[in-house]
């Protein structure tokens, strides 16, 4: 359990290195269902990261990124 938490800082410390940057994402959607997200991440909380596009909040979770739901691309 110890090594999954290692794995969370780390995730965390990743994105506030990128706060209020413009952010390009690959959502699986489950299903074959994949789906982009762009925009600038704003807040870090707890357990999840705000996401804004086009005046629109998006809350993602940092698990998602530990099981690889999400995946950050290159920038445009």
């Amino acid at each position: 359990m110890r090594k999954a938490k290692l794995q969370l800082e780390a995730v965390k410390a990743a994105l506030e290195k990128m706060r209020g940057e413009y952010v390009v994402m690959n959502i699986n959607r489950g299903r074959n269902k994949f789906e982009r997200a762009e925009g600038v991440l704003t807040d870090l909380y707890p357990s999840i990261f705000t996401v804004v596009s086009d005046g629109k909040v998006t809350s993602y979770s940092y698990n998602d990124i530990l099981s690889r739901n999400i995946r950050f691309c290159a920038k445009k």
